[in-house]
Formats: structure tokens, C-alpha cells, sequence
């Protein structure tokens, strides 16, 4: 008979594949509600853990979220009883958030990403969490965002992208937010692919090729690609993939 999986299996596992040690200093991973000792059956996987998120694991039965963007991140004033926190609690379902250390892992979400836009011959760059690879063929710039558009599954008018005036065959990616990361990409690859840039990120005179193609979008298929690896290592636990839709509208 198989012994019970707990929540620290699996956050054990997690640790093992994408450490939460190298997360940024500036973030918020690992078991944030609940106890290691908590029994495991079901897991449901998001992006962000909201209200129908919970409700949805809920209905499964679901012991266990496990979502990219951490569900405690700034400090709390009150607990209202309509939010993730107070309905995780009331229904006794524990979450752990892989945030950048889920960036960096191998096979986490920059990787993820770079396989999405078919990169080859992928490295991980000096910074640790930006990737490198390379097209099969060379693109022009306008070619290239559509590309991105197209392979991350962007509705029309989701992409922002500024042209870098030279065909596109190197390309760095960051899922999410990577502004901090492209100033000392710039001379290194023909574009760069994020999910999001502040304004003052978008050079007047861009060295290279940039696409935004959304922060929902550059980092939900990595959420899918955990689910599967889990579902791999727990081959008596149920894994499933909550309904994730981007927040906001590209279009009118």
C-alpha cells in the first residue's frame, strides 16, 4: 500500500527541481498557507490563486494549490472574507507559490517560454534568469512579433513591440516582468521578448527587437508544464489546471 503523499513532498519536490533559496530577495515562495503535514490527494495549479480559484479547488477536493504568483506578497492590514487568504483557510486547502525561483529552474518558466517560440541551442544568460537561443531562420522584426503573438496564443492588439531595423535570429526571453534584464542583453542578441515593460524600458532608439507580449502570456504555459511534471512524480495524486484567463482585455 502507498503511503499518504503531504504537502511536504511536494513542496520537497519543488525544492529539489526549481530551489526556492535562489528566489529573488525581493519575493514570497514556498508553503505560504497551511501545514507540511496536511494529507494530499488533489492539486490545482494557476498562474494566481483568486476567489473562483479556491472555490474551483474546493469542488475538485483539492488539499493543495500551487500557483506561480504568490498569494502573500504585501503585508496584510485585514482578512476579509471574501478573498483567496480567508477562503483558503475555511476551506483547509494549503498553497505554496514557485515564483522566480520557478523563473530560473530548468524547465521552469524561461525555458518554457523559449521553447513556445521554438528557440534553439538555449542557454541560460549571465544574469541566471533570462534565456538565449536562437531562431531556425532569421526574421524581420515585424515577422518576429507575429511570431510571438501567434505561438503564445496573444489576442489581436496584445502585443506591444518596438523595431529593431535587422533581421531577428538571436533572441533573449523573460517571462513576466523583464525590464531590468534588457539593458545588458541589448548587444547580445537581436531581440528580446518579455511579458510587460514599463514605459521608460522602451529605448527611443532600440538596439534591437523588443516584443511585450503580455505577462499572462509569456508565463501561463509554464504553469501547465508543472502541472505535468507533477502529475510525473506523483503518480497517485490527481493534478489539474485551473481555468486561467488573462485579466485584462487587448481589444474592443
Amino acid at each position: 500500500m502507498n503511503s499518504a503523499v503531504m504537502v511536504a513532498d511536494i513542496l520537497n519536490w519543488l525544492d529539489g527541481w526549481a530551489p526556492f533559496s535562489v528566489a529573488e530577495e525581493w519575493d514570497n515562495v514556498g508553503l505560504l498557507v497551511g501545514c507540511p503535514d496536511m494529507p494530499v490527494t488533489k492539486i490545482l495549479l494557476s498562474l494566481d490563486i483568486t476567489p473562483e480559484v479556491v472555490m474551483h479547488a474546493a469542488k475538485l477536493g483539492a488539499e493543495l494549490i500551487i500557483s506561480h504568483h504568490p498569494v502573500i506578497f504585501n503585508p496584510l492590514k485585514k482578512l476579509e472574507c471574501d478573498t483567496p487568504l480567508y477562503l483558503l483557510a475555511w476551506h483547509d486547502i494549503a498553497a505554496i507559490a514557485a515564483h522566480t525561483n520557478l523563473d530560473k529552474a530548468v524547465g521552469g518558466v524561461n525555458d518554457t517560454l523559449a521553447s513556445k517560440l521554438l528557440l534553439k541551442d538555449v542557454c541560460v544568460a549571465e544574469d541566471g534568469m533570462c534565456r538565449i537561443g536562437a531562431l531556425e531562420s532569421e526574421m524581420q522584426p515585424q515577422t518576429f512579433a507575429k511570431h510571438c503573438a501567434s505561438m503564445l496564443n496573444v489576442p489581436d492588439g496584445g502585443i506591444n513591440w518596438a523595431d529593431g531595423k535587422r533581421p531577428v535570429k538571436t533572441v533573449a526571453v523573460c517571462g513576466g516582468s523583464g525590464g531590468d534584464f534588457l539593458q545588458n542583453l541589448q548587444t547580445q542578441v537581436d531581440a528580446f521578448v518579455t511579458g510587460e515593460l514599463n514605459y521608460h524600458y522602451w529605448p527611443e532608439n532600440a538596439l534591437n527587437t523588443i516584443v511585450a507580449a503580455g505577462h499572462f502570456y509569456t508565463e501561463a504555459p509554464a504553469v501547465e508544464e508543472l502541472k505535468n511534471k507533477l502529475q510525473s512524480a506523483f503518480k497517485t495524486i490527481k493534478a489539474y489546471l485551473a481555468h486561467m484567463n488573462c485579466p485584462y482585455h487587448t481589444n474592443i
